[in-house]
């Protein structure tokens, strides 16, 4: 019987690749997913084939979804055929056709949308040392340009990252995203506001809940501490954090914290 699928279409191009190709996991979604393993030795119409074939577009399947995944960085994705807005080949508007309703291609490549290179931070929470892009909504910006070509070629809305990306765990994206239709029309996303990509939205509710626990509960700022506990249950309402922090905003429950009960933590991991 003919379905919507999910196709991830991985560039075998170093051990990391091959490893995440061979893991051969669903997306968030849950949707019966073909894996297609890209080549360094093959063509643009090559990949084509591969993905079609994943897909089982001939016994009358459609793709709702498409997941792309090589290295990347500002307005480039190491993909054939797909490594620039001026290098786009041709050959992948041949998978206009094979598309469901509603469809969208997920770029999941360290800083597509990015409008400049990915430069190497310090995460002031963890310390580790980070990559992050740039995005102010620029229309002209490197990523968007990029993003945009992608988008026309096959003929419906393109998703990137700004920031370094992995591991995929679960084809989730790390911070904020940007998606532009054929048409034109572009937007940001944060996580937490990525509906279809739950566990971006736990992880940044995980640093959300340790800021507000640094900056003011164990500072005993609970006033404070209760507004910003709030604000979290609402952004993230359905992370483990929201449900902690339920317990801890009615009166009494950040304040049992210096005296807990038996079996309750004083800090919440």
């Amino acid at each position: 019987m003919a379905k919507a699928v999910a196709v991830h279409a991985v560039y075998l191009e170093d051990s990391t690749m091959i490893h995440e190709f061979n893991l051969k996991r669903i997306g968030p979604d849950g949707l019966e997913t073909g894996h297609a393993g890209i080549r360094e030795s093959f063509s643009p119409r090559k990949a084509v084939d591969e993905i079609l074939y994943s897909a089982n577009v001939a016994g009358g399947n459609r793709i709702k979804i498409l997941r792309l995944l090589a290295h990347g960085d500002a307005g480039e994705f190491n993909f054939p055929g797909l490594k620039g807005r001026s290098s786009i080949a041709r050959e992948y508007g041949g998978l206009r056709g094979a598309f469901a309703p509603l469809a969208r291609i997920e770029i999941h490549g360290c800083g597509c949308a990015s409008e400049k290179d990915l430069r190497t931070v310090r995460d002031p929470q963890t310390q580790r040392k980070v990559e992050v892009g740039q995005y102010t909504g620029d229309p002209k910006g490197r990523g968007l340009l990029f993003l945009y070509a992608v988008a026309r070629t096959f003929n419906v809305p393109v998703t990137g990252g700004v920031d370094s990306q992995g591991p995929w765990d679960g084809w989730s994206y790390s911070g904020v995203t940007v998606t532009i239709s054929p048409a034109g029309k572009f937007y940001a996303e944060k996580p937490g506001q990525r509906w279809w990509d739950p566990s971006s939205a736990d992880e940044e509710a995980g640093r959300e809940f340790r800021r507000i626990q640094k900056q003011y509960i164990d500072k005993k700022l609970y006033v404070e501490a209760r507004i910003a506990l709030r604000v979290l249950m609402a952004t993230y309402p359905t992370s483990k954090e929201a449900r902690d922090a339920e317990r801890l905003v009615p009166l009494g429950g950040l304040e049992a914290l210096d005296k807990p009960p038996p079996g309750m933590a004083t800090k919440f991991e």
